[in-house]
Protein backbone atom coordinates (compact mmCIF):
# COMPACT_ATOMS: atom_id res chain seq x y z
CA UNK A 1 0.00 0.00 0.00
CA UNK A 2 1.76 2.97 -1.16
CA UNK A 3 1.36 6.39 1.41
CA UNK A 4 -1.63 8.51 0.58
CA UNK A 5 -3.97 6.77 -0.71
CA UNK A 6 -6.94 4.84 0.44
CA UNK A 7 -7.56 1.14 -0.62
CA UNK A 8 -11.18 -0.08 -0.22
CA UNK A 9 -11.68 -2.75 2.42
CA UNK A 10 -14.98 -4.27 0.22
CA UNK A 11 -13.48 -6.41 -1.95
CA UNK A 12 -16.48 -6.94 -4.31
CA UNK A 13 -18.12 -3.45 -5.00
CA UNK A 14 -18.93 -2.60 -8.15
CA UNK A 15 -16.45 -0.03 -9.73
CA UNK A 16 -19.18 2.77 -10.16
CA UNK A 17 -16.60 4.51 -12.51
CA UNK A 18 -16.51 1.23 -14.92
CA UNK A 19 -19.71 1.08 -15.35
CA UNK A 20 -21.24 4.52 -15.33
CA UNK A 21 -18.36 6.66 -16.13
CA UNK A 22 -18.57 8.40 -12.94
CA UNK A 23 -16.23 8.97 -10.52
CA UNK A 24 -17.29 8.94 -6.68
CA UNK A 25 -15.43 11.29 -4.54
CA UNK A 26 -15.58 15.08 -3.03
CA UNK A 27 -18.24 17.27 -4.55
CA UNK A 28 -18.86 13.77 -6.70
CA UNK A 29 -21.71 12.02 -4.62
CA UNK A 30 -22.90 8.39 -5.87
CA UNK A 31 -25.78 8.42 -8.32
CA UNK A 32 -28.38 7.64 -6.14
CA UNK A 33 -28.16 10.58 -4.11
CA UNK A 34 -27.50 13.14 -6.45
CA UNK A 35 -30.25 15.67 -7.11
CA UNK A 36 -32.91 14.31 -9.49
CA UNK A 37 -34.07 16.23 -12.33
CA UNK A 38 -37.05 18.15 -11.96
CA UNK A 39 -36.95 17.63 -8.16
CA UNK A 40 -35.76 20.52 -6.08
CA UNK A 41 -35.17 21.42 -2.49
CA UNK A 42 -35.37 18.63 0.13
CA UNK A 43 -38.76 16.53 -0.54
CA UNK A 44 -39.44 15.49 3.23
CA UNK A 45 -38.31 19.37 4.35
CA UNK A 46 -40.37 21.67 5.97
CA UNK A 47 -43.57 22.60 3.98
CA UNK A 48 -43.88 25.59 2.25
CA UNK A 49 -45.88 28.47 4.01
CA UNK A 50 -48.14 30.25 2.00
CA UNK A 51 -47.69 34.22 1.25
CA UNK A 52 -51.00 35.05 3.63
CA UNK A 53 -50.63 37.43 6.11
CA UNK A 54 -51.49 35.00 9.16
CA UNK A 55 -48.59 32.84 7.96
CA UNK A 56 -45.62 35.41 8.51
CA UNK A 57 -46.15 35.85 12.28
CA UNK A 58 -47.00 32.85 13.74
CA UNK A 59 -50.27 33.55 16.23
CA UNK A 60 -50.52 36.89 14.89
CA UNK A 61 -54.28 36.65 14.01
CA UNK A 62 -55.00 34.06 16.86
CA UNK A 63 -57.19 35.63 20.15
CA UNK A 64 -54.23 34.75 22.39
CA UNK A 65 -52.75 38.34 21.84
CA UNK A 66 -55.99 39.64 22.83
CA UNK A 67 -56.08 37.89 26.24
CA UNK A 68 -52.68 38.91 26.47
CA UNK A 69 -53.44 42.67 26.38
CA UNK A 70 -56.57 42.21 28.38
CA UNK A 71 -54.37 40.53 31.00
CA UNK A 72 -51.59 43.15 30.81
CA UNK A 73 -54.32 46.60 31.22
CA UNK A 74 -56.33 44.44 34.11
CA UNK A 75 -56.67 46.01 37.46
CA UNK A 76 -54.71 44.59 40.16
CA UNK A 77 -54.20 45.78 44.26
CA UNK A 78 -50.95 47.06 44.87
CA UNK A 79 -49.39 47.55 48.78
CA UNK A 80 -47.69 50.94 48.59
CA UNK A 81 -46.77 51.58 52.93
CA UNK A 82 -50.04 51.54 54.64
CA UNK A 83 -52.31 51.82 51.84
CA UNK A 84 -54.14 49.83 48.99
CA UNK A 85 -53.54 51.46 45.32
CA UNK A 86 -55.32 49.66 42.42
CA UNK A 87 -53.63 49.83 38.98
CA UNK A 88 -53.22 47.89 36.13
CA UNK A 89 -50.69 45.18 35.74
CA UNK A 90 -48.39 47.07 33.40
CA UNK A 91 -47.87 49.82 35.48
CA UNK A 92 -47.50 47.34 38.73
CA UNK A 93 -45.16 44.77 37.15
CA UNK A 94 -43.04 49.01 36.09
CA UNK A 95 -43.30 49.89 39.94
CA UNK A 96 -41.78 46.51 40.95
CA UNK A 97 -38.94 46.31 38.27
CA UNK A 98 -38.27 50.24 39.50
CA UNK A 99 -37.96 49.15 43.20
CA UNK A 100 -35.75 46.54 42.39
CA UNK A 101 -33.62 48.76 40.92
CA UNK A 102 -33.44 51.08 43.37
CA UNK A 103 -32.82 47.96 45.93
CA UNK A 104 -29.66 47.35 43.63
CA UNK A 105 -30.70 44.51 41.20
CA UNK A 106 -28.15 45.39 38.60
CA UNK A 107 -30.90 43.58 36.09
CA UNK A 108 -33.32 45.84 37.44
CA UNK A 109 -31.18 48.84 36.89
CA UNK A 110 -29.90 47.65 33.49
CA UNK A 111 -33.95 46.89 32.33
CA UNK A 112 -35.26 49.89 33.65
CA UNK A 113 -32.78 52.07 31.51
CA UNK A 114 -33.67 50.42 28.56
CA UNK A 115 -37.15 50.66 29.28
CA UNK A 116 -36.73 54.43 30.14
CA UNK A 117 -34.51 55.29 26.90
CA UNK A 118 -37.08 53.33 24.45
CA UNK A 119 -40.36 55.27 25.84
CA UNK A 120 -38.18 58.69 25.56
CA UNK A 121 -36.46 57.79 21.85
CA UNK A 122 -40.50 57.00 21.21
CA UNK A 123 -41.30 60.43 22.41
CA UNK A 124 -39.38 62.34 20.87
CA UNK A 125 -39.82 60.46 17.41
CA UNK A 126 -43.30 61.37 18.00
CA UNK A 127 -43.13 64.78 18.57
CA UNK A 128 -40.63 65.54 16.30
CA UNK A 129 -43.43 64.10 14.12
CA UNK A 130 -45.93 65.86 15.07
CA UNK A 131 -44.05 69.15 14.58
CA UNK A 132 -43.31 67.98 11.18
CA UNK A 133 -46.72 67.66 10.38
CA UNK A 134 -47.90 70.64 11.57
CA UNK A 135 -45.09 72.77 9.91
CA UNK A 136 -46.05 71.02 6.83
CA UNK A 137 -49.60 72.43 7.16
CA UNK A 138 -48.67 75.26 8.54
CA UNK A 139 -46.17 76.24 5.59
CA UNK A 140 -49.10 75.12 3.06
CA UNK A 141 -51.35 77.53 4.63
CA UNK A 142 -48.91 80.43 4.77
CA UNK A 143 -48.23 79.94 0.99
CA UNK A 144 -52.11 80.03 0.38
CA UNK A 145 -52.37 82.87 2.46
CA UNK A 146 -49.58 84.24 0.31
CA UNK A 147 -51.03 84.03 -2.80
CA UNK A 148 -54.55 84.85 -1.83
CA UNK A 149 -52.71 88.33 -0.31
CA UNK A 150 -51.13 88.94 -3.75
CA UNK A 151 -53.43 88.26 -5.64
CA UNK A 152 -55.68 90.81 -3.58
CA UNK A 153 -52.95 93.12 -3.77
CA UNK A 154 -52.53 93.39 -0.01
CA UNK A 155 -49.31 93.88 1.48
CA UNK A 156 -47.57 90.00 2.46
CA UNK A 157 -47.16 89.33 6.17
CA UNK A 158 -43.43 87.26 6.34
CA UNK A 159 -43.99 87.47 10.31
CA UNK A 160 -47.12 85.60 10.97
CA UNK A 161 -46.68 82.46 12.91
CA UNK A 162 -49.62 80.94 14.68
CA UNK A 163 -47.66 77.87 16.24
CA UNK A 164 -45.53 80.08 18.03
CA UNK A 165 -46.83 79.85 21.39
CA UNK A 166 -47.85 76.33 21.19
CA UNK A 167 -44.68 74.60 20.08
CA UNK A 168 -41.25 75.04 21.49
CA UNK A 169 -38.72 73.80 19.53
CA UNK A 170 -34.65 73.32 20.83
CA UNK A 171 -32.65 72.91 17.73
CA UNK A 172 -29.84 72.30 20.17
CA UNK A 173 -31.30 68.68 21.42
CA UNK A 174 -33.77 68.85 18.64
CA UNK A 175 -36.93 68.19 21.05
CA UNK A 176 -40.19 69.99 20.22
CA UNK A 177 -42.91 70.24 22.75
CA UNK A 178 -46.40 71.09 22.41
CA UNK A 179 -48.26 72.89 24.94
CA UNK A 180 -51.36 71.62 26.23
CA UNK A 181 -54.17 73.31 27.99
CA UNK A 182 -55.89 72.17 31.37
CA UNK A 183 -58.12 69.92 29.81
CA UNK A 184 -55.49 67.64 27.90
CA UNK A 185 -56.22 69.98 24.69
CA UNK A 186 -53.17 71.41 22.48
CA UNK A 187 -53.66 75.15 22.59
Amino acid sequence: MSKGKIESSVGNAPDTAATTGWIVGPGKPPIEYRFRKGQSGNPAGRPRRSGAPGQRLRGADEPMRQVILEEAYSMVTVRQGDSEIEMPMNQAIFRAIGMAALAGSQVAQRRWAEMVRAAEAEQKRAQIAIYNVTEREDKAWEARERKRQWARGEEVDESYDPYAEDIIVDMGSQEAVIRVDEDGEET
